[in-house]
């Protein structure tokens, strides 16, 4: 009986000390999960938006959760709510959240007529007093004065946070080597000789199949911005006596040029009908087009690696080389760059704490960060090559979980982080991709050329923003101007390109145009010394290669 108690007791005694383990371990979860929770709340909340381009996979969850936010609201001194916005309608959402009073505190947009309507509507809030908060961004702001300049309104204060892209071409002309040296000719410096070389890619069999079906050129969608770009004609340019003016002569330099594509059979003569530039890309990458103008360049690799290979799959001995803008009857110019310096994002005037805003700017502007958020998780996503930078490891386990993700954090100076830069993507011990490099570099060499200018005002993001009243203004005269052209080069020997000027400037004037001159000028009379204008652009970007 007495062992049977003490057995008994023994049991309890054990149960007892069991429970209490059990309790005391109970006890220590719930205080590390209380630590969590209390570090979690005890970082601010701000919201954020963030722009929603429909391409996240259903398994990688959506624009407010993800693997990405997770780990931003892991690592980050602030705890970000992302709002989405709809890419193109980006502006007329944000507008409606504005005026709603529920806007986010942190504001990403492209749009730098919406930013300034906003600073206009007195809904930024000034960021000088809060940078402090910022060491990361004061430290960009030190290094490149122009971020200062570019985002200090007419009030003399800082509103606009934005960053440093890469001083490369936008766009740049790609020519058919080999083509030029079967028919024994030169790389044209001359739009006049530009003018010979089509002349003989269409008309002197250069793919040798016997038959005329080639192209010299292409001038579809926004490509023959290209062609304008080599006469300055991009509307406005600065007068000799300091005034803004009308670029009349350029367009009509640049409509001469054009006409004679299309009426010698340079370009395709359906070239109107290619809405997207769609057919024009196919056909060089047929072998097909002897001067290629890409509409823009997102992905330099892809243009110079990826294109070049399908077309070697059609054509193997073909040939690419990049090709300087050819000089014109109106001078010298580069070609249009990517925005060197490019406002993003501005905070809420309505933020409760701005001071977080600012820390949640710096926590994604900081390299390590960024690294991530481009690159994604090393020996996960990519690997240092022997050149020691990062390569993809698996291209569709990218585009699947990282490749959309760059939105996050849309304001980083790429230049900034040498591990992210474009020439990082290349492999050059890959004889095409160190080609595709190759063809990078000697593209940047054009725009050093001391003698070539900026063939716009300026980069479309740092042109004045327009009231209202004449953005209607400027948006019918222009469709019935781009209509006048379009006339002026398809329209025959009796529809001259003089002729279409002359129309022209009698549109601009009967709808209106001469306001717009009058705004310009104003502001071009107040603004100037703080403008970005071409001859800037040029200066940063040639530093920026030095």
């Amino acid at each position: 009986m007495a062992g049977q108690a003490s057995a008994a007791k023994m049991k309890v005694t054990v149960a007892l000390g069991l429970s209490a383990v059990m309790a005391a371990g109970a006890v220590g979860c719930s205080q590390k999960e209380e630590e969590t929770k209390g570090k979690a709340e005890q970082k601010a909340t701000i919201t954020v938006s963030n722009y929603d381009r429909g391409n996240i996979p259903a398994a990688e969850g959506t624009v407010e959760d993800n693997r990405w936010t997770k780990w931003i609201n892991e690592h980050s001194p602030v705890t970000p709510k992302y709002v989405p916005i709809a890419r193109a309608e980006s502006v007329k959402k944000l507008n409606v959240l504005f005026a709603s009073g529920s806007a986010p505190d942190v504001v990403n947009d492209y749009d730098t007529g919406f930013r300034n309507s906003l600073y206009q509507q007195k809904q930024l809030m000034p960021l000088d007093d809060y940078l402090k908060y910022a060491p990361e961004y004061q430290k960009l702001l030190e290094k490149y004065p122009q971020l200062r300049k570019i985002g200090t309104k007419p009030d003399g204060k800082l509103y606009e946070i934005g960053k440093i892209n890469e001083p490369h071409l936008q766009s740049v002309a790609f020519i058919r080597m080999d083509w030029l040296k079967k028919l024994k000719l030169e790389v044209p410096k001359t739009t006049d000789e530009l003018l010979v070389v089509l002349k003989a890619f269409v008309e002197q069999d250069p793919d040798g199949n016997g038959k005329k079906d080639t192209y010299g050129t292409n001038m579809s969608y926004t490509s023959d911005g290209m062609v304008d770009s080599m006469f300055g004609s991009y509307g406005w340019k600065i007068s000799s006596d300091d005034k803004i003016i009308r670029t009349w002569d350029n367009t009509l330099e640049s409509l001469k040029f054009k006409k004679k594509l299309f009426e010698e059979g340079l370009i395709d003569k359906d070239y109107l009908a290619d809405k997207n530039g769609a057919k024009a890309k196919q056909d060089y990458l047929n072998g097909k087009i002897g001067v290629f103008l890409p509409p823009a360049i997102t992905n330099w690799f892809e243009n110079t690696v990826t294109d070049v290979q399908t077309l070697r799959k059609v054509v193997p001995e073909a040939e690419v080389a990049p090709m300087a803008q050819p000089k014109s009857s109106m001078g010298q110019f580069v070609h249009h760059v990517v925005n060197p310096v490019q406002m993003t994002t501005v905070v809420n005037a309505a933020a409760k704490n701005p001071k977080a805003a600012m820390e949640y700017i710096d926590f994604i502007i900081k390299p390590e960060t960024s690294l991530i958020l481009k690159k994604g998780m090393e020996g996960e996503h990519w690997k240092k090559g022997a050149d020691g930078f990062p390569k993809v490891i698996d291209p569709a386990k990218n585009a699947k979980e990282l490749d959309w993700a760059a939105d996050y954090s849309m304001f980083y100076s790429i230049p900034e982080n040498p591990l992210l830069i474009s020439t990082t993507a290349f492999d050059v011990s890959v004889p095409d991709q160190k080609a595709g490099l190759d063809m990078l570099k000697k593209a940047d060499e054009f725009l050093l050329n001391p003698d070539a200018q900026y063939p716009a005002l300026s980069h479309y993001e740092h042109m004045p923003t327009l009231p209202s009243d004449l953005v209607v203004v400027n948006t019918n005269v222009d469709k019935e101007m781009k209509d006048i052209f379009a006339k002026g080069i398809i329209g025959g020997a009796k529809y001259t390109p003089e002729q279409a000027v002359a129309d022209a400037k009698a549109a601009w004037e009967r709808g209106g145009g001469k306001q717009i001159e009058e705004f310009m000028n104003t502001w071009y009379k107040e603004n100037k010394d703080r403008a970005f204008l071409g001859k800037d652009i040029l200066d940063l970007v040639r530093s920026q290669h030095k």
